[in-house]
């Protein structure tokens, strides 16, 4: 026999006995029972193994402490939260962490609404999770101070208290602090009491700050209100010279007064209401008219984009007497009023509010005057007689010579004869009044504004 003949043989041989060691189905026998031990030991074992690489896997993005997830109520209790957070096990949000919350929100949170929080602890024994909403409230909220640090945006915030040092405000689940150096308004050399005053009259308004330091890790938030203001009335100011016209009529609030009129802020930037713009009658000081904080109408009656200058006229929103004089006062009238001027050329004497009329320097008296003062003074209360009305150039002639001691009223053919020599030399003079006037204006206006840039650039 070959070697390859006796090599089939033996397999042959092997196959066969190993067949016959096979027990049959339904067939019992001595080693049968440890054979089906064996086999669901290992497949326990094999369960056992699946079910830990299971949980395992659920667990692979297991947050840590200080992470911030976003998780969704499972289930309310009476003390706590339940919160699935993406991992197998679930973590709890207890009632010392609800507390801290806004009452109003605690009771709007139901179960399947999703919340953010942060693990302020690891899972324990039982395998929980403690968790913090208000803490992941005040981590978006250093997010968002961090944003406007970055953006120097202006938002607007309610002031809740103070300190020695300033203010302190709600920025939603954080404070701010407010020095008192970036509070707007607030007096200095103050003592202790009359500071404390100050910041304590403040409590509960809302105040437009600017977020100018941020230091998470010492939980420091420093907001400035005098540089958001600022800000917010540069952009203001901006905008208003993009759109403000002459002729425009706007509600202003009377902010603060000087000899040369008043300053008005008109809703992005102050404009300067002369004196001589204040009322139609004459005005020795903005005060005799107007009081600080009172909102008024104005119209524009010049803007100047380039050096940021707005003039307002108030007087120009009254009724103007000149418009009707001419059914008040006739030529020939003799009339009370009252010296309000005198000049070179003669006097200025009221009729009425805002109505003056020129007593020329030839009609003062019989006799050659060379100095008016001699003849009145202002302040003085005299008869005139009415020589010419003129409505549209805003003029009325007035004579004190020819009033005399109220007898009777000369003929309009005397009174023109009269005029006439006078008539001339009133006109020249009465130029020269009006120029003086228009001269002098402009120098206050422009004196009045220079002064308010020398003052917003102090404020800066």
């Amino acid at each position: 026999m070959s070697d390859a003949e006796q090599l089939n043989d033996d397999a042959y041989e092997q196959e066969n006995a190993a067949q016959e060691d096979v027990t049959p189905a339904g067939e019992t026998g001595a080693e049968a029972p440890q054979v089906q031990e064996t086999g669901s030991a290992q497949s326990a074992t094999d369960l056992e193994l699946f079910e830990k690489y299971i949980e395992e896997d659920l667990d692979f993005d297991l947050p840590n402490r200080g992470d911030m997830r976003e998780g969704m109520i499972v289930e309310v209790r009476p003390s706590e939260l339940l919160v699935n957070v993406g991992s197998k096990r679930d973590g709890v949000v207890p009632q010392s962490d609800l507390a801290r919350l806004d009452p109003d929100y605690v009771k709007s949170l139901h179960e399947g609404q999703t919340v953010d929080v942060v693990v302020s602890r690891q899972p324990d024994d039982d395998g929980i999770f403690l968790l913090s909403i208000a803490e992941a409230l005040q981590q978006r909220d250093w997010l968002l101070a961090e944003q406007l640090l970055e953006s120097s945006e202006v938002t607007s915030h309610r002031v809740v208290g103070y300190n020695k040092g300033g203010l302190t405000v709600e920025f939603n689940h954080l404070r701010g602090f407010v020095p008192a150096s970036h509070v707007v308004d607030m007096p200095r050399n103050l003592s202790e009491e009359q500071r404390r005053a100050e910041l304590e009259s403040r409590i509960g308004k809302t105040l437009r700050l600017k977020v100018i330091e941020v230091e998470r890790r010492r939980r420091r938030l420093v907001m400035s209100q005098s540089l958001a203001e600022r800000e917010f009335q540069a952009a203001r100011r901006e905008e208003l010279f993009k759109t403000i016209s002459v002729g425009d009529v706007i509600q202003g609030e009377v902010r603060s007064m000087r000899p040369f009129g008043a300053f008005v802020d008109i809703g992005g930037a102050d404009g300067l209401l002369h004196v001589s713009e204040i009322d139609w009658r004459p005005v020795n000081h903005p005060r005799d008219v107007l009081e600080v904080g009172e909102m008024i109408e104005v119209e524009v009656i010049r803007v100047d984009p380039e050096n940021q200058r707005i003039a307002l006229s108030r007087k120009r929103r009254l009724p103007n007497p000149w418009d009707t004089v001419e059914q008040r006062y006739h030529p020939g009238e003799i009339v009370p009023v009252k010296i309000t001027r005198v000049v070179d050329f003669g006097a200025f004497a009221q009729l009425e509010p805002g109505v003056e009329g020129l007593i020329h320097i030839s009609e003062l008296a019989d006799i050659a005057v060379a100095e008016p003062l001699k003849t009145v003074q202002i302040g003085d209360e005299v008869y005139v007689k009415i020589l010419r009305v003129d409505s549209n150039r805003q003029r009325i002639g007035l004579s004190l010579r020819q009033a005399g001691d109220l007898g009777p009223v000369t003929s309009a053919q005397d009174e023109e004869e009269a005029e006439a020599e006078a008539d001339e030399q009133e006109d020249v003079d009465q130029e020269a009044a009006d120029q003086e006037i228009v001269s002098q204006g402009d120098v206050d206006q422009e004196a009045g504004e220079q002064e308010a840039v020398e003052d917003e650039s102090e404020e800066e």
